[in-house]
């Protein structure tokens, strides 16, 4: 009996699901480096760094696959609001990032799957079902669980995730108008040049430079390296398999930081943080899943969401 080669098999989606898990970790084991470099670097200039050095890597990886830089479309206004939205977000993401534990972090940025669930339903016009808003309602409730707005052990500071969410939530509502002619790493190499520009003038207002020693050197250089080797993984992973099949796997990002955060920064989530993290993700599993059921009975197969970074 043939087979459509273009369908992933069992093989090709056990691996995807295994590219999916190490691009998570990577990024889980960026953002530690990350906040290690933010104690003796400012952030302006600490995200300059990063995103040059990444932005010329991507430019290299756009050229060797025969991708020209410039186009009409990538100059366009949807990819440049996608941009605008990436960039807000991670500046807004990183800054909370050097102010609030890792693994608090990480667990409300897990929130943002549901935003864009919420997003798709109003600006574009796509079905979401009882079940789905429902889903999105208690994510976010969990999402306050973690947060704690007004009682004991409150931090404001970590409201910046949630504004880093919502601008993660709406690049991807963003990128589901963008031309699939556009390839994804043309739109990674514009994104990092969007964040480049950012917070180069976020660094020349502030004029805020350090020289750190060699330690934090060498953790900025692997939150770079750490970073783009991400990015190939997730790629990888989404080409390999079903996207219904992996996508659930993103998840295991916040296992990462948790792990990483307490061993290594000493963190230690109380009981609240980890019930609304549970909320958050089970919330966003749900909503996955009644999406999966409802593309498969109207015949259509899933596609990333945003054909976004996920990040």
């Amino acid at each position: 009996m043939t087979t459509d080669s273009t369908i992933p098999q069992g093989d090709d989606n056990l691996r995807a699901t295994g590219f999916m898990v190490l691009s998570m970790a990577f990024f889980a084991t960026e953002d530690f480096f990350i906040k290690r470099v933010t104690a003796e670097m400012p952030v302006s200039q600490m995200l300059f760094l990063i995103c040059s050095t990444t932005a010329a890597i991507l430019a290299l990886l756009c050229l060797r696959k025969g991708l020209p830089l410039v186009t009409r479309d990538v100059l366009g206004p949807q990819v440049m609001g996608r941009n605008f939205c990436e960039a807000f977000a991670t500046i807004s993401f990183v800054t909370a990032l050097s102010l609030v534990p890792l693994t608090l972090a990480t667990a409300i940025q897990q929130a943002t799957p549901l935003l864009v669930t919420a997003g798709a339903a109003i600006w574009l016009g796509e079905t979401v079902g009882w079940r789905r808003w429902t889903a999105v309602a208690i994510g976010m409730a969990g999402v306050l669980l973690i947060l704690r707005p007004g009682l004991e052990g409150f931090q404001p500071e970590a409201l910046l995730v949630i504004v880093a969410a919502i601008g993660l939530a709406a690049r991807d509502v963003i990128s589901r108008r963008i031309p699939s002619r556009i390839a994804t790493l043309q739109l990674a190499f514009w994104a990092y040049v969007a964040l480049t520009i950012g917070t180069g003038l976020l660094w020349m207002i502030r004029s805020a430079t350090t020289m750190p020693g060699l330690a934090t050197w060498l953790y900025l250089g692997a939150a770079t390296a750490l970073g783009v080797i991400g990015y190939l993984s997730l790629t990888t992973a989404t080409r390999l398999g079903h996207v219904s099949t992996v996508i659930p796997f993103r998840y295991t990002r916040l296992v990462f930081a948790l792990i990483l955060g307490m061993v290594f920064l000493g963190e230690r989530p109380d009981a609240l943080t980890l019930v609304g993290a549970a909320i958050v993700v089970g919330s966003g599993l749900y909503a996955l899943m009644r999406e999966r059921r409802r593309k498969r009975a109207e015949g259509r197969p899933m596609r990333p969401r945003g054909r976004s970074l996920m990040r």
